[in-house]
């Protein structure tokens, strides 16, 4: 899920638009307000997190499945156009929910694509290897830096 498809919702409720200026009848919020409504509707996003992130590395496996048995320009345009948008999201999406890992990874991720125009057996392997990383830290719910674990993680991407 991206961050865009997030935002239509905030706590399962649809996010409805701004009525017209409002009447001298109804109240306004308070500033303190609306910031425990912002923190409390971010707090809620970070639990869901590792749930709908690994339906976006579901994705990113079926991906590079796929990807292996294409060849050439099939591939590159493959991992491009619909894996790399979901390293992508993910990279942007760790750090703000509290997965600095999972940020790192799609990281090495985003490089290792950016760099290339064509793809390898060996460089779908490293990808492979860095969504089971990924997989790892959400199952595991590695937040912050990790840990002993995140060390070991850090390790892997060298």
């Amino acid at each position: 899920m991206s961050i865009f498809e997030l935002s239509n919702t905030i706590k399962d409720k649809a996010i409805k638009p701004a009525g017209r200026a409002a009447t001298a009848q109804s109240s306004f919020a308070s500033p303190e307000d609306l910031e425990k409504q912002a923190n409390d509707a971010i707090a809620d996003l970070a639990n869901k997190f590792p749930a709908w992130a690994c339906g976006d590395v579901q994705k990113m496996k079926e991906f590079l499945n796929e990807a292996a048995g294409c060849f050439n320009q099939d591939r590159s345009t493959l991992i491009r156009q619909k894996f790399y948008p979901k390293a992508h999201d993910l990279k942007g999406q760790g750090a703000t929910f509290g997965y600095p890992l999972i940020t790192d990874i799609a990281t090495h991720m985003c490089r290792l694509i950016t760099a290339k125009t064509k793809f390898s057996a060996a460089d779908l392997t490293v990808l492979k290897k860095d969504t089971q990383l990924m997989e790892t830290v959400l199952w595991k719910k590695l937040k912050g830096d990790g840990g002993l674990k995140g060390t070991k993680i850090l390790e892997e991407l060298k």
